[in-house]
């Protein structure tokens, strides 16, 4: 979904997409896409997993990928989850054109045939005969000496944060919608627009710690460590595509806590021009076509408004909610905030404090 990786900004699917043909076409590698465990049984070097693989209603060994089924499905309001929901999809779909494996599944929420049992165009139109609305949830074991966790993270439910007006103004968007709308198959084909009118924004202001170390019970107490500098690439990003673009930042503290970090925050403000306001934000409503940014600015000692084409939040990030049920799988162990807890921060940073189960990304 990233457009852009940090620190290098490289083209993210440039990097990936080799990888994954690689996993893809290796002979010790089997990929279980569309699958879910349902149980672990067993110890280090000797894993029984029990796996659901969930009915996708295309065959995998038959299906090509070709799309016809794509260009021909007539539903399609379908909320394109990989593009954050800012576009729509057919019933039946690649959730994006690098995927693998290259297969079809069919949402039977948006299926016109699996609801009403009327249309199946889809299968008409497959040359390969891949689609079978019969298909049923099936259950396969495997046998695996070891176990590595990487459920992901996603970014909090902003519901509880109304000051910012993300639910009602379309143009309040989140770092991971403008990583969309940036990208070359994103919604926009790349191009940074507003989504309420189509209309490029000439003043965007991002907003830092939009639910981290928050203590009033709506967010989350820890830092998300990530956001002040997939914040700066964003602003980077902004203004050598779009020169004529004022980027303004609003923060609590810039956290660089890596290696060059801290010269990538200062690239952004000295050779991209990025304006950061030390301060909060107290609220974000629309007048007049803009988006009004009322904050503070500490520094100067001032309150200001800053009038606004575009706003983005770097909201806190939590685990995969699915993560409690692994942990119980896994007998491992979590923390307060439902993260996998390391067996040592130093010393065993990877592995769990279960043998033979290690932890990788954020989890």
């Amino acid at each position: 979904q990233l457009d852009k990786t940090f620190p290098t900004l490289d083209c993210s699917a440039c990097i990936l997409t080799p990888k994954m043909v690689d996993c893809a076409q290796s002979d010790k590698i089997e990929i279980l896409s569309y699958s879910e465990i349902e149980a672990v049984k067993g110890f280090v070097g000797n894993f029984t997993v029990k796996i659901r693989r969930k009915a996708r209603y295309v065959d995998e060994t038959k299906c090509t990928g070709c799309k016809a089924c794509m260009q021909k499905c007539p539903s399609k309001k379908g909320l394109n989850e990989f593009n954050m929901n800012l576009n729509t999809r057919t019933a039946i779909y690649i959730p994006f054109a690098q995927a693998i494996p290259n297969v079809a599944v069919i949402d039977p929420t948006q299926c016109i045939k699996l609801k009403t049992g009327k249309c199946g165009i889809c299968s008409t139109v497959c040359g390969a005969k891949a689609i079978d609305y019969t298909m049923q949830d099936t259950f396969i074991e495997r046998e695996y000496g070891a176990i590595v966790v990487a459920t992901g993270f996603k970014p909090i439910d902003l519901t509880n944060f109304n000051e910012y007006s993300y639910a009602t103004e379309k143009d309040v968007i989140t770092s991971l919608e403008l990583e969309r709308l940036m990208n070359a198959a994103g919604p926009t084909g790349g191009t940074l627009l507003r989504p309420s009118d189509g209309t490029h924004p000439k003043v965007i202001t991002f907003i830092q710690c939009v639910g981290s170390r928050d203590v009033s019970g709506c967010g989350k107490p820890y830092c998300s460590k990530i956001c002040c500098m997939y914040t700066a690439k964003h602003a980077m990003l902004i203004r050598e595509k779009y020169p004529d673009t004022e980027v303004h930042v609003f923060y609590i503290d810039v956290r660089t806590p890596g290696k060059n970090y801290d010269e990538f925050y200062r690239r952004a403000v000295e050779s991209y021009g990025v304006d950061y306001i030390k301060g909060m934000v107290g609220k974000v409503y629309g007048e007049n076509g803009k988006l009004m940014v009322q904050g503070e600015n500490l520094i100067d000692g001032e309150q200001v408004t800053i009038a606004s084409d575009l706003v983005v939040l770097a909201t806190a990030i939590e685990p995969e909610p699915s993560v409690r049920k692994i942990a119980t799988l896994l007998t491992a162990s979590i923390d307060t905030n439902n993260f996998l807890t390391e067996s040592h921060a130093k010393l065993r940073p990877v592995e769990s404090p279960t043998a033979g189960v290690y932890l990788a990304g954020v989890c």
